[in-house]
């Protein structure tokens, strides 16, 4: 009997058909038309998008449609954004955001809004749970664990909606010393609400902050922190992570930090420097350690699914009084930001088919939690497949971030197969199966 496994979609962009990208797409050939449709009007756009969302297919779908046609063991429940509900949720194992979070239903008014957080809240077998999501989404979170467990972050101001006011937050900030900052938002993605700053023109011209704090009053949080001029001119390393290893790397520099008419361009692989690599890997390795355990549906320990972990690089004067030992004489590393399975994959810009992947991952994810659940035994693959597998990750022997999983651990592998991992009969999956032979319903 198949595992029924729920995969949250809904990307607009980062397509797997774009220009450059080197995905095989030949298997997307039969792919339903229903699961090729798009809203007339996105959700957001960014700067820089060139490619409209129209007759391309994004990331998300494409990993759950290649693990339907190649792995039988997994029945894959699409679950499209009109189609979250908490009943749905709870028809599945478990519920893979890889497309659709609550960021996207914030863009879609306050009645998607509470369905999506309902469902997502309520299930108990959304993965991430809700609790890794929670301290993702409100940065401080993460932030502050970081910054206690001595992970370099940037100087940074936390400003609560309850105890915040624009006169009160420019004098801190110019306690600190700054001359130029940031404004970014807990709960935002797409660069909604950022903002960057000189402290001098804030001080001639108070309506400045003031109309910033009028237009965006119900941000729960406010992300303020020092502009940091080496940030601009240095890559930013962004590490994916499963199971708490390394998976890939991508490094851009941001668009505010770039100078008028340059191009913000995206490199990977052997492009990135040696030295960024290897510290984003560092300091993302230990960042993982700033979220919440994992753990299955009945509580049993697991390592995080897909973490993007963020790094920036400073090697100029920074002003903050605290922050003396961070100046243009070294450079030094910093955790900038923490994403989790609904963010960008860059499959389009990637060297290698990453489709494959992804999609070994989620269903080795999936065969654990049901493993775990129901104390099935998971026949091993041969030797030769494991080889494969561990030339796809890296530091196969090291145990997950924050905890370690009771399951031993499985490493992905880029091939398809059928047959190398089938989960035995036995009574409690045979009892599953018939669970949700009496539940299933209809795929939309």
């Amino acid at each position: 009997m198949p595992i029924r496994v729920g995969f949250i979609l809904g990307k607009e962009f980062d397509f797997v058909d774009a220009p450059g990208s080197v995905v095989d797409t030949t298997f997307l050939d039969d792919i339903p038309e229903k699961y090729r449709e798009r809203a007339e009007q996105p959700r957001m756009t960014w700067p820089g998008m060139t490619v409209t969302n129209k007759n391309h297919i994004s990331v998300d779908v494409a990993i759950a449609w290649y693990i339907e046609k190649h792995y039988p063991e997994i029945e894959v429940d699409f679950i499209f954004p009109q189609d979250i509900t908490l009943d749905r949720l709870k028809l599945n194992l478990c519920n893979f955001i890889t497309g659709y979070d609550i960021l996207d239903a914030l863009c879609e008014g306050e009645e998607q809004l509470a369905a999506v957080t309902n469902a997502f809240q309520n299930c108990g077998n959304i993965m991430p749970s809700w609790e890794v999501q929670e301290a993702i989404y409100l940065k401080s979170k993460y932030m502050k664990k970081a910054l206690d467990a001595g992970i370099p972050v940037a100087p940074t101001i936390f400003a609560s909606k309850d105890s915040r006011s624009p006169d009160s937050l420019l004098q801190e900030i110019k306690a600190r010393g700054w001359k130029a900052f940031i404004i970014k938002q807990s709960y935002s993605c797409g660069s909604i609400g950022f903002k960057k700053l000189q402290v001098s023109d804030c001080e001639a011209n108070p309506s400045i902050l003031e109309e910033y704090f009028t237009t965006w009053s119900e941000c729960p949080e406010y992300v303020v922190q020092e502009f940091i001029e080496g940030f601009c001119r240095n890559w930013e390393v962004r590490c994916f992570w499963f199971n708490g290893e390394f998976l890939y790397a991508m490094a851009n520099r941001a668009a505010v930090s770039t100078a008028e008419g340059e191009t913000v361009g995206i490199i990977t692989g052997d492009d990135i420097p040696q030295d960024f690599l290897e510290e984003a890997k560092r300091i993302g390795k230990e960042a993982l350690k700033a979220l919440p355990q994992l753990t299955t549906p009945d509580g049993h320990p697991i390592c995080n699914t897909c973490i993007r972990t963020d790094i920036g690089c400073s090697d100029s004067q920074v002003h903050d009084k605290d922050y003396k030992h961070w100046n243009a004489n070294s450079r030094t590393f910093f955790l900038n930001e923490i994403e989790y399975g609904g963010t960008t994959y860059f499959a389009r810009a990637l060297k290698f088919d990453c489709i494959p992947l992804w999609s070994s991952l989620y269903v080795t994810k999936a065969q654990e939690i049901f493993k775990l659940m129901n104390s099935c035994e998971v026949i091993e693959p041969e030797d030769e497949f494991k080889a494969i597998m561990e030339e796809a990750t890296s530091d196969p022997d090291e145990v997950c971030s924050s905890g370690e999983s009771t399951a031993s651990s499985e490493h992905c592998e880029f091939e398809p197969f059928t047959g190398a991992k089938i989960l035995k009969s036995s009574k409690q999956q045979q009892q599953y199966g018939q669970l949700q032979e009496q539940q299933r319903i209809p795929q939309q």
